[in-house]
């Protein structure tokens, strides 16, 4: 798959949670119990060989929101499950502090993706 927010979109569904890129709801939306935002932590790192692209190396990162803390505390299982056979290394993984206007404990966790061409 060529496009990176695809991939990373496609195999977070799966868990049957709602998806979005981090920063897109919108400060009217009511947020759900429980769901995922993903973001592109750094460009793109291309290697080259004879002038042309060898490979890409991605980090995302990941975050499980929800208001209910046995969901949050599987999180990292959660995804290492989808995360791991689609081809992406785990880098590291920790909680966020309890958010007290939305109610949501949170996980955070950073994932590569490396490319050959």
């Amino acid at each position: 798959m060529s496009n990176i927010y695809e991939l990373i979109y496609n195999t977070l569904i799966s868990l049957g949670y709602p998806v979005r890129e981090q920063g897109t709801f919108g400060n009217t939306e009511m947020l759900p119990e429980t769901f995922i935002t993903y973001q592109i932590i750094n460009e793109t790192n291309d290697t080259h060989y004879d002038n042309k692209i060898a490979s890409t190396t991605t980090r995302v990162q990941l975050v499980l929101y929800s208001k209910k803390p046995a969901i949050k505390q599987s999180a990292d299982q959660l995804f290492r499950s989808v995360m791991l056979p689609a081809g992406f290394l785990r880098v590291s993984g920790r909680d966020l502090p309890f958010n007290q206007d939305t109610g949501h404990y949170g996980y955070t966790s950073d994932y590569i993706f490396y490319k050959e061409e």
